[in-house]
This record gives C-alpha cells, structure tokens and sequence, in this order.
C-alpha cells in the first residue's frame, strides 16, 4: 500500500486487478479446493484503511446519512462515499485528543432520527436484515459520529461569532427575499433575529468544517475507486 500517492486523492481506474488484490490477500495458498466466497471489491482507500463497496451498500440500505429530494442513486452512493472518507479523516484527528463518550440518550435519539426516515419501524428492521446489521452495529457508527459532532462543537463552535450588523444586512437580503418569495409577510428584526443568528452560525460552522476536512485530506493519502 506504500505505492499510493503522498497527499490527495484521485479516481483510481476499477477491474480485475481489484479482485485479484483481494483474492491474494483473502485466500491462503492451497493446492486443495476451497469453497465459494464473496469477494468485496474496494471503494477507496484512506492511508491504509480500506473502505469497502458493501460499506457503501450498507449505509444506503439504512439510509444512515440523509438523501436529499431528488438525488440519484448513483449520486446518493457517492454522497455516503465521500461521507464515509472524511468522517475516518476526521475521527482521526478526534482520537489525537481523546473521544468523548457520548450518551446512551444522544445515541438513542440519533437513532431514532434514522428510523424515521422509514415509513415504518418494520421497515427499518427490514433494512437492518437486509444490510446484515445488529442494532448494536447501528449504535457504534451512530457514537462515533456523535463523537465526532462533540469535537467539532467544542473546537469550532466557540470562535464563530455574528455581528448585529450582519445579522441586518441577512435579513434585508437573502431572508426578506425567500420570505417574498413564499409570498410571505416579513416579520421585524425583533422577531427572528436570534433565528438568523443561529442560522448564519450553522453557515459559518459548516464552513470551518469544511475547510478542516479539506486540510485533513490533503495530509492523507485518498484513492477513491469505485461507489457503485
């Protein structure tokens, strides 16, 4: 694995060396016959961990990330790709300082949150089956990405700060404009200032996350192969 790139990522070209890749690391030599097995094929590749195309599948099946209206399937599998790469990035960085536990009532309502993106709890269970997970698997990717969520809160969100002046220059713009737009009434600044607030915080939040996922990448060796 020391042959990938330095730093980056690329689109790495998908075939038969991949199934020959794991075929010579899964398959012990033997002059005797072995029995059928199921060869996962590589998504990417962060450093030396591997992300599996079955990973990807699994995430779909429980729609453990949300699917935007709209969005192909093929779009949605790349989206949990590249969801799955920054959160190993990230988890990472977190582990570097110590994750903080988190919760058994956190986990519980973030998995509730999934389940209700089912029309029904047997539906979720259907998908759970589906995707060969436990509940308990479920509540371990749920606690680390609350683990991770936890950091960012506590090292990104105390420096983000919003003016009163911006908070005016958003509701004369972008806000009075999406509220026309509805062909709704414009409330005073009194009344949803502190909404606008938390809203150009989320922004501002978001951005920073962004810009240390970005940075984290570049230090990390990122080979995406394949999402289908």
């Amino acid at each position: 694995m020391n042959g990938f790139r330095s730093s980056g990522s690329r689109v790495a070209g998908s075939g038969s060396g991949l199934i020959w890749f794991w075929i010579l690391i899964l398959l012990p030599a033997t002059r005797y016959p072995l029995p059928a097995a199921t060869i996962d094929r590589i998504a990417a590749l962060v450093d030396r961990q591997v992300l599996t195309v079955s990973e990807i599948t699994q995430m779909e099946e429980i729609r453990f990330f949300p699917r935007t209206t709209g969005q192909s399937e093929d779009d949605y599998r790349r989206a949990i790709l590249d969801n799955l790469i920054a959160q190993a990035l990230r988890y990472r960085d977190v582990e570097r300082f110590g994750a903080a536990d988190v919760s058994k009532d956190a986990i519980e309502a973030r998995l509730l949150e999934i389940q209700k993106r089912f029309p029904s709890i047997d539906e979720f269970n259907a998908a759970l089956q589906k995707a060969e997970l436990s509940l308990d698997e479920v509540r371990a990717l749920i606690k680390r990405e609350l683990q991770v969520e936890n950091y960012i809160q506590e090292r990104f969100a105390p420096m983000i700060a919003v003016s009163s002046d911006e908070i005016e220059s958003y509701y004369k713009g972008a806000f009075a404009q999406q509220r026309r737009q509805r062909g709704l009434a414009v409330p005073p600044l009194a009344e949803v200032q502190e909404d606008i607030r938390t809203t150009l915080k989320a922004s501002r939040l978001q951005q920073e996350v962004d810009k240390w996922t970005t940075e984290l990448r570049s230090r990390a060796n990122v080979d995406v192969y394949t999402w289908r």
